[in-house]
C-alpha cells in the first residue's frame, strides 16, 4: 500500500516539474533574454521536488520500521507472556520450543527433546497420528481442563531434499477451559431422569385382602418408594395405587446405579397380610432433547421390564439398556381378560387379511412347531388360506413328520391336513401378499427367525405370539406382542387363545398331543416354569385327547444321540463351585443334531448334586459356537446369556456366537456366573440378616 502511495506521489511531483518546465520554455521562446533566469528556477524546481520525495520516503521508511519493531515486540511478548500454552515439535517428534506457560501448564521441568506422549497424557505414537489431522481434544492436567489445539507444519529438510519427501513438525497450543468444563460437568450431573414406578403384581398380591389392608400394603409400598427417592435427592409424583414418577438427577442416578436398584429387594420383604410378595418394574431414562422425548423414553424402559417379566429396572444410557434385578421367578397372573382382549385384535386382524403366514424360530422345536399348529388352526377356521413357514433344520419336526403328520392320515384329521399347509421360504415368498399377515410365535427376535427374508417381506402386518422374555432388539413394526414370560410356553399361550378365539373350536387328539408335547419339553415334564394356568392348559389337552405314550415316544433318542450326550457330560468341568461346563466339539455335526445333544446334556447336569448351572459350548469349528445353558433356579442364566448377546428364561437360556473362541467364551461365562453367584449369595445373606 505505501509502494503504491510512493508512486502515485512521484508522478504528481513530475507532472507539476513538467508545467513548470512547459511555462519557463513557453516565456524563453517569447523572451530570450529569460533563459537563464529560467534554467536557474527549472534546477531550483527539481532539486526541491527530488529533495521533498527523499524526505518522504525517508519518513516512510521509518514509520513502517516503527511498526514491525512494535509488531515483533507484540509477537514476542504475547509467544512469552499470553495465556496459552505453546510448544513446537520438531520433525522426528521431539520438543524444539515451548513459552513459560507451556512449562507451568505440563508442571514438568527439562523438557526439550521429549516426545509428546511424554510431555502430556497421550496415547503412545500419538505424534505420528497427530501430524495426520490438524485436530483438537479436551485434557486435564494437574486438576484442570485445557483444550489442546495442534497444528502440523509441513517442511523440506535440506539435508533430507533427494527423497522429496516432506515431513511435518507440530504446533501445540494449550488453552485452560477448566470453567466451561465444570460447566458441562454440572450441567450433566444436574440433567434430569424420569424414572416409571410400577407396582406390577398389585391385583395377584391383594387378592383376597380388605379394604384397611390393601390400604396398608399401597402404603407401605409408597414410602418404601419415597425413601428411595429421598437417598436420590430426588422427587416422587403418584397417579395412582400401582403407578407412581420418581425424578433425580444424573447424581442420584449414579447412586442407584451403585446400590445395584436395591429398593427392589426391599419391596419384596414387605410381609403384611399379604401371601405373595410385592415387586416393582422401573423404567429409567434420561435421553431425550426435550421433557416429552425423556418421559417417551423411559416409558418405553418401563414397557421393557413388564415385557421381560417385571420385578426388574432397565436403565436407558445413550443407545444401551442396562438390566438390573429379574432375578426371581415371574409369577403367572391369574386374571385372564388380556387373553381374551388378545384373541379378539388377532381375530379381526385375520379376518381383514387375505393370507396368513405363521413362522416359528430357526431349528424348530416342540414348542414353536406346536404353536404354529394352533395358530394355524384359527385361521383356518376363518377359512383363511394358512402357510407354515418352515425353516428346514429341525429334528423336532422330522420326528413329528414321523409320528404325527403321517401321510396316511396326515394327522388323522377329517378337514385339516397340516402337511399341505407347510412350505418353505421360496414357496412361501411366492405367496406373499400386501394383504398378508404373517404371525411369529415363540421368539420376537429377527436373528431367530426361520426365514428372514419371509420376515422382511411382510414389513407391518405382523403379531408376535411369545413366552421368552422381552430383548432390547425386539421385532418392530408389529400389530401386537403378546409376550408372557410367566407362562412355560407359547403353546401355553395358543392353548387358551384358541378358547377365546372360538368357543366352538376344538382341539382333535392329534393337535392336543402336539400342543402337550409343547408344554412338556418347555416345563422339562412340568418341573420349571409352571403356574396354575399351566397345568389348566395341560388338563383341557388332556381332556381333548392328548396321548402321553406319543408324548414319549417323540422324546425318545436313538442310541447313538444318548451316547453322543454322555460323552459330552463325560467331559464336563467345573470351573468354580456350583457351575459345570462342557465342550462338544463337532465340525462335522448338523447344527441341529448337535444342539439338541447340548440342551440335553444341559438338561442333565443340572440334576447332578452341587451343580446349580450347566453350560454345554458346541464348537462347530469355523469360529460358530451355540451356548445351551441351564439353571436349577437359583441363578439366573438368562443374564448371563443376554451379557453375550442371546437371552431366553431364568432357568433356560442360550446364545449363538459367530467368530468367537470357545476359551474366550468359557472365560467370559465363568466371570458372569461367579459374579451372578456371589450376587446371589449376598441377598441371601442380607435377607437372613433381616429374618433374625
Amino acid at each position: 500500500m505505501f509502494n503504491k502511495s510512493l508512486f502515485s506521489n512521484w508522478k504528481d511531483v513530475t507532472l507539476y516539474v513538467t508545467i513548470i518546465f512547459l511555462l519557463l520554455a513557453a516565456l524563453s521562446f517569447e523572451e530570450p533574454l529569460f533563459l537563464p533566469v529560467a534554467l536557474l528556477i527549472a534546477i531550483s524546481v527539481f532539486w526541491f521536488a527530488r529533495r521533498t520525495l527523499v524526505n518522504k520516503r525517508l519518513s516512510m521508511s521509518g514509520y513502517l520500521d516503527d511498526i514491525i519493531r512494535n509488531i515483533d515486540r507484540a509477537n514476542h511478548f504475547a509467544v512469552r507472556n499470553l495465556d496459552v500454552g505453546i510448544a513446537v515439535f520438531s520433525s522426528d517428534g521431539k520438543l524444539q520450543w515451548k513459552n513459560e506457560k507451556f512449562q507451568s501448564i505440563v508442571g514438568k521441568t527439562q523438557l526439550e527433546g521429549k516426545r509428546p506422549e511424554e510431555v502430556l497424557p497421550l496415547a503412545e505414537n500419538a505424534f505420528e497420528t497427530m501430524c495426520v489431522k490438524d485436530d483438537e481434544k479436551v485434557l486435564r492436567l494437574q486438576d484442570r481442563w485445557y483444550n489442546m489445539r495442534y497444528f502440523s507444519v509441513q517442511s523440506k529438510p535440506g539435508d533430507r531434499a533427494r527423497d522429496n519427501a516432506v515431513h511435518s513438525s507440530l504446533m501445540v497450543y494449550l488453552m485452560d477451559v477448566t470453567e466451561l468444563e465444570n460447566l458441562k460437568i454440572k450441567y450433566h450431573d444436574d440433567s434430569l431422569n424420569i424414572a416409571f414406578v410400577r407396582f406390577d403384581n398389585y391385583e395377584d398380591v391383594a387378592k383376597g385382602m380388605g379394604e384397611a389392608a390393601r390400604a396398608n400394603l399401597t402404603g407401605e409400598v409408597s414410602e418404601r418408594v419415597s425413601q428411595w427417592a429421598e437417598t436420590l435427592n430426588g422427587f416422587v409424583w403418584r397417579s395412582g395405587k400401582e403407578n407412581c414418577m420418581v425424578g433425580f438427577t444424573n447424581v442420584g442416578l449414579q447412586k442407584a446405579l451403585e446400590d445395584k436398584f436395591s429398593i427392589l429387594d426391599r419391596v419384596r420383604e414387605i410381609k403384611l397380610e399379604n401371601k405373595l410378595a410385592p415387586t416393582l418394574s422401573i423404567g429409567i431414562s434420561g435421553e431425550g432433547a426435550t421433557l416429552a422425548e425423556i418421559s417417551m423414553n423411559a416409558s418405553k424402559a418401563l414397557d421393557l421390564a413388564l415385557g421381560r417379566g417385571g420385578d426388574q429396572v432397565v436403565v436407558q444410557a445413550g443407545k444401551e439398556m442396562q438390566y438390573f434385578g429379574g432375578t426371581s421367578t415371574v409369577n403367572a397372573k391369574s386374571t385372564r381378560v388380556r387373553v381374551r382382549i388378545v384373541a379378539h385384535t388377532i381375530r379381526e386382524q385375520m379376518t381383514a387379511a387375505d393370507r396368513v403366514f405363521v413362522m416359528g424360530h430357526e431349528n424348530e422345536d416342540y414348542d414353536a412347531i406346536a404353536s404354529a399348529v394352533g395358530v394355524a388352526k384359527m385361521a383356518l377356521s376363518l377359512r383363511k388360506p394358512v402357510f407354515i413357514v418352515y425353516s428346514g433344520n429341525s429334528m423336532s419336526f422330522e420326528k413329528v413328520r414321523e409320528y404325527l403328520f403321517d401321510e396316511k392320515d396326515k394327522m388323522k384329521s377329517d378337514d385339516v391336513h397340516y402337511l399341505d399347509h407347510i412350505v418353505t421360504e421360496e414357496e412361501a415368498l411366492k405367496e406373499i401378499t400386501p394383504k398378508s399377515l404373517l404371525m411369529l410365535v415363540d421368539h420376537h427376535r429377527a436373528v431367530l427367525c426361520a426365514s428372514r427374508r419371509v420376515l422382511d417381506a411382510i414389513p407391518r402386518n405382523r403379531i408376535i405370539i411369545d413366552h421368552h422374555r422381552r430383548a432390547e432388539d425386539v421385532i418392530p413394526n408389529t400389530i401386537l406382542q403378546y409376550m408372557e414370560p410367566s407362562s412355560s410356553s407359547t403353546s401355553e399361550l395358543v392353548t387358551e387363545l384358541v378358547g377365546y378365539f372360538d368357543e366352538k373350536l376344538e382341539f382333535d387328539q392329534e393337535e392336543a398331543t402336539l400342543l402337550y408335547c409343547g408344554l412338556v419339553v418347555d416345563t422339562k415334564n412340568f418341573n420349571v416354569q409352571t403356574g396354575e394356568r399351566t397345568f389348566e392348559a395341560a388338563a383341557l389337552l388332556r381332556r381333548s385327547g392328548a396321548d402321553p405314550l406319543l408324548v414319549r415316544q417323540l422324546f425318545k433318542d436313538d442310541l447313538a444321540s444318548y451316547q453322543e450326550r454322555c460323552r459330552v457330560i463325560a467331559h464336563t468341568e467345573m470351573p468354580i463351585p456350583h457351575l459345570a461346563i462342557s465342550v462338544n466339539h463337532c465340525p462335522e455335526a448338523r447344527a441341529s443334531e448337535a444342539s439338541v445333544v447340548a440342551a440335553q446334556a444341559a438338561d442333565s447336569l443340572i440334576n447332578i448334586t452341587d451343580i446349580s448351572v450347566g453350560v454345554v459350548l458346541t464348537d462347530f469349528g469355523n469360529g460358530d459356537i451355540s451356548v445351551s445353558a441351564r439353571s436349577d433356579g437359583s441363578i439366573n442364566v438368562q443374564v448371563i446369556m443376554e451379557e453375550l448377546g442371546g437371552g431366553g428364561h431364568q432357568t433356560v437360556a442360550g446364545v449363538q456366537l459367530h467368530g468367537a473362541s470357545v476359551d474366550d467364551v468359557k472365560r467370559q461365562i465363568i466371570e458372569l456366573a461367579q459374579q451372578q453367584m456371589e450376587e446371589a449369595k449376598e441377598k441371601n445373606k442380607d435377607e437372613s440378616n433381616l429374618t433374625d
